[in-house]
């Protein structure tokens, strides 16, 4: 440990910066913060809004729908655009609200939704959204590090994430991207903030930060970077699609027509007993699985897959899994 007030620390948080900027496929700012993933999400909602502004938010699941839920709490006027959840917000359908909603400067979107499974094609939309100039926010909290991701590239002015997925860490670090437009809009913004006021931690930590999830961060992105983005990315494409087969030989259907490769979200056949499941896994195998979120309760299951798995562990899994569905 050392003091985060000291140049070490400036010149660690410059290194970490460096790193994670090539994951986020970004030449701009990146942030940390001792939070969750729905902390950066406030981060990003105080920052990028005034009281009383008019956002859109693309609703295409349960997180999806938490920007509304803490916009709303800042007195912004909200505009929920409810999307086909199996597909994710479509170009049409954020064009239908830049159309729809033309006072609306922000638009906040997710990449990856953690409910679903559904990753969002976002490059066209990002391009959509920048010749509207308006601004776009993603929530890559469960696909960054595990889809490639060209956040500059696509038009993306802030990603926000957090460490417990494709980083592999422990929960507990908030990160955001914030591309050079961005700190325009950051300037201009009035809603009330003090810890997640993004000026303060450009290139230092204001507040005690969580060293020791910084430190496991270092060592996550050394391992990424030894790994080389081709062969890290090809890997949780790999794991996926063994699991997605998985699902499949077992006369199940993928609940996303544009899945993933982190979380895989399942539709079991009508009165399959998903949380007998659940438990028997766990009983037998000390493996957990997660339920379905908001209107997919009990009606859906969902494999998490965001992180490092070995052959022996998906070799594991896949076994115990079979095993269950026999019983």
């Amino acid at each position: 440990m050392f003091n985060h007030r000291s140049a070490q620390m400036e010149d660690f948080l410059a290194r970490l910066e460096a790193g994670c900027r090539e994951l986020f496929g970004t030449a701009g700012d990146v942030l940390f913060f001792a939070s969750s993933g729905t902390g950066a999400m406030e981060s990003a909602i105080v920052n990028m809004t005034s009281p009383k502004d008019e956002i859109i938010v693309m609703t295409g699941g349960t997180f999806a729908h938490r920007w509304s839920e803490i916009a709303q709490v800042f007195g912004l006027q909200v505009h929920a655009v409810d999307v086909d959840w199996r597909l994710g917000p479509a170009l049409a359908d954020v064009e239908a609200a830049l159309d729809r909603f033309p006072n609306a400067e922000t638009i906040f979107i997710t990449w990856s939704e953690s409910s679903t499974g559904v990753l969002t094609e976002l490059e066209e939309i990002g391009k959509l959204v920048r010749s509207r100039n308006k601004f776009l926010v993603a929530d890559a909290v469960s696909g960054l590090a595990v889809s490639p991701l060209q956040m500059d590239d696509w038009n993306i002015d802030v990603v926000i994430s957090g460490s417990q997925k494709g980083l592999m860490l422990p929960p507990g670090l908030g990160i955001a991207a914030i591309g050079s437009r961005a700190w325009d809009k950051v300037r201009r913004s009035s809603s009330p903030r003090f810890y997640w006021d993004w000026t303060k931690y450009r290139r230092t930590a204001p507040f005690t930060p969580a060293n020791t999830l910084l430190f496991q961060l270092d060592a996550a992105l050394e391992y990424i970077k030894g790994q080389g983005l081709d062969r890290f990315f090809g890997r949780r494409a790999t794991v996926a699609d063994k699991i997605r087969g998985l699902v499949r030989s077992s006369e199940m259907e993928i609940y996303a027509l544009k899945p993933g490769n982190g979380i895989t979200a399942i539709l079991p056949p009508e009165r399959f007993d998903i949380r007998g499941l659940m438990r028997r896994l766990e009983s037998d195998f000390g493996i957990q699985i997660a339920g379905g979120m908001g209107p997919l309760l009990n009606k859906t299951f969902r494999i998490g897959h965001v992180g490092f798995v070995s052959d022996d562990e998906l070799d594991y899994f896949m076994h115990s899994f079979k095993h269950c569905l026999t019983k």
